[in-house]
């Protein structure tokens, strides 16, 4: 009882409270975040920017694509071990769960309209995220960053294997 009557009345907690939070009532400044209290579009009318609410299809299918090249340098790489293959064809299963799941549950459910516009448009204008609106292009940057640097990451080993296996 005493923790609830401490969230209900902020000056009843010992910690120090900065006095935005001990005007509000304590359990829902743990719930909002004071970022999304503005809106995005008074924020950045003024910039003339787009701002979308969601990432635009391109965004994925880009790193999907991402992820299949990554699959595809494992291919390339092992293909003439077969120990290494089963490896790699168990993997690619995975991949395929992995991918398709969520696929597949996005066409149970009912149909979204696509995007008006195309990939280049979105990433000319922002994203509403849960801190605050970030720039289209950083948001690609994130979701595709760690397939792209594996990829990069999987074409050196790559090297590394056959110029190992030449020097024998």
């Amino acid at each position: 009882m005493q923790t609830q009557s401490a969230l209900r009345d902020p000056q009843t907690i010992d910690t120090p409270v900065a006095p935005a939070v001990a005007q509000s009532n304590a359990a829902a400044t743990v719930l909002e975040f004071p970022l999304l209290e503005r809106s995005v579009d008074e924020a950045d009318a003024s910039a003339g920017l787009a701002v979308h609410k969601d990432m635009h299809p391109g965004v994925y299918t880009t790193a999907l694509f991402t992820w299949a090249a990554f699959m595809a340098v494992f291919w390339l790489t092992f293909w003439m071990s077969g120990n290494a293959l089963f490896m790699v064809t168990i993997g690619t299963a995975y991949a395929i769960m992995f991918f398709g799941v969520p696929y597949m549950m996005s066409r149970v459910s009912p149909s979204q309209k696509l995007p008006e516009h195309g990939l280049v448009h979105f990433l000319r204008g922002k994203v509403d995220t849960l801190y605050g609106p970030m720039s289209s292009i950083e948001a690609l940057i994130q979701v595709v960053l760690v397939p792209a640097a594996l990829t990069l990451g999987g074409i050196a080993i790559a090297f590394a294997i056959h110029s190992a296996k030449a020097a024998y």
